[in-house]
């Protein structure tokens, strides 16, 4: 089948472009910005991509799909509606081809559900279920963030975010899960909900499609969930807390190992060892050790996966690391997330000083959703550098966060802030930072690829490393 793709540089479309060209379909697509390493990705896989968008791009495919970053106006969607080429949404096309007839697990929530489903995929394939997965980050244990197993299960990330310009509602709603794991419920993405309630109603609407022989692991610490679960029609199953179904704690750390004990009302009491660490890490793994034991994983099977589970990829992920100074780079940028990671980073490394680099890059960080919460995420910082919000001209100047009162705001609290426009100074800041050779953390947060500052960062502190004769490793 021929499928052409409008948006294909997109994590998810590019993804999408990968499986089904794994599956014999020959691909094509278009998209404004092609860069890697989503643009080195789609060279690799052998298929064709146009830059910019025009109607002698589509051809005549048997299928096209649009991505959700494009809108009305396109010459492609226009020259696609034109001529009644048949067209699907990334959500239609996903259930379509690669979840009908499979038993899908879906992973829905605010927070944690790259990590949890990354998890429970890992279990089960460690199990040897042989599982098919869509993750919406890289998993480093397989390198890739999909897999297409020959086993019943299809786990796969339940992105609340919309589909396309005629498909305004959750990407989940088309996945239809028997199973489902709920790991959190807060208000986000202020460019397409009005309120939590709206969110809400559609977490609702995804319960309600659960069959009564399916199962549903959710957060009992979250009561926004409490309310979603109690609307289920079969068995629902809570973690996290000391009255839930699944109770996670932290026993302590031992080398690189974080320690856990989860209590379990059918399966007794495990011990778990994980490379992971945090509350939200403890409780992304009681999520998916919960749900893979309701699913009739052995328990001895499912802490032997927790133990060589890797993680995934920009989430808590060390990036540079000497005698002095670790990197980390997280996917962290809704205040919460940022608070929970940075609790996370202070408790790892108590003797270290800690700089929080963030850049508001998503459409509801942006806003000024968050101005009075933002600042006091960064409560563990020793300082704060704050870049200015990406594409923040693009956001109506009514609604764009104020950044230079997030950085009075954290000044007030006694930590050092400053903003910045561009990453180069910020990166001159943090080299000439650690010259002191001072314990230290530098946490550097977006949901984006902060243009390029990870990779640039690094060169430039093995450079300046090695002029200083110290060791590093990354």
């Amino acid at each position: 089948m021929n499928i052409h793709i409008v948006g294909i540089c997109g994590v998810a479309m590019g993804t999408l472009a990968c499986m089904l060209r794994d599956c014999g379909h020959i691909l094509s697509g278009s998209d404004s910005g092609i860069y890697p390493p989503m643009s080195t990705l789609l060279e690799k896989a052998g298929i064709a991509v146009y830059t910019g968008f025009s109607p002698e791009n589509v051809g005549s495919p048997d299928i096209a799909v649009i991505g959700n970053a494009v809108s009305r106006g396109n010459p492609e969607v226009e020259y696609i509606l034109n001529n009644n080429i048949p067209y699907r949404s990334f959500a239609a096309m996903i259930r379509e081809f690669f979840l009908e007839g499979r038993e899908v697990v879906g992973v829905c929530g605010t927070h944690g559900k790259s990590t949890t489903a990354a998890l429970l995929s890992f279990i089960l394939d460690y199990a040897g279920e042989d599982p098919s997965f869509f993750v919406g980050a890289v998993l480093s244990n397989y390198g890739a963030n999909y897999r297409l197993g020959k086993g019943r299960h299809f786990v796969i990330e339940a992105d609340e975010y919309d589909s396309a310009f005629f498909e305004k509602y959750p990407k989940f709603i088309s996945y239809r899960p028997r199973h489902l794991v709920m790991t959190s419920l807060e208000f986000d993405h202020a460019d397409i909900y009005g309120s939590l309630a709206e969110i809400k109603k559609w977490f609702k609407w995804l319960v309600n499609v659960i069959p009564s022989e399916g199962k549903i692991v959710y957060s009992g610490q979250d009561h926004n969930l409490e309310d979603v679960a109690s609307a289920a029609v079969g068995p629902v199953y809570s973690y996290g807390n000391s009255s839930a179904d699944f109770e996670i704690t932290f026993q302590g750390f031992e080398g690189m190992w974080s320690l856990l004990e989860m209590q379990t009302r059918s399966h007794g009491r495990l011990q778990l060892r994980t490379t992971l660490f945090g509350e939200y890490n403890y409780s992304n793994i009681a999520a998916a050790v919960g749900m893979a034991l309701q699913m009739g994983i052995r328990p001895e099977l499912a802490a032997q996966a927790v133990s060589e589970f890797k993680g995934v990829r920009r989430r808590q992920e060390v990036i540079f690391h000497d005698e002095y100074l670790t990197v980390l780079e997280d996917f962290a940028h809704h205040p919460t997330a940022i608070k929970a990671v940075m609790s996370a980073v202070a408790k790892r490394y108590p003797e270290s000083e800690i700089t929080a680099v963030y850049e508001p890059r998503s459409a509801t960080s942006r806003r000024k959703v968050f101005q009075n919460d933002l600042p006091s995420s960064f409560a563990d910082a020793a300082r704060v550098i704050l870049k200015t919000p990406y594409g923040i001209n693009s956001i109506p100047e009514d609604e764009r966060l104020d950044i230079e009162k997030v950085a009075s705001d954290i000044n007030s609290m006694g930590i050092e802030a400053s903003i910045y426009d561009d990453i180069n100074p910020i990166i001159d800041s943090l080299t000439t930072l650690n010259s002191s050779r001072v314990k230290s953390v530098y946490l550097i947060m977006s949901n984006g690829g902060f243009d390029g500052i990870y990779d640039r960062l690094k060169e430039r502190l093995s450079l300046s490393r090695s002029v200083e004769g110290i060791p590093c490793g990354s």
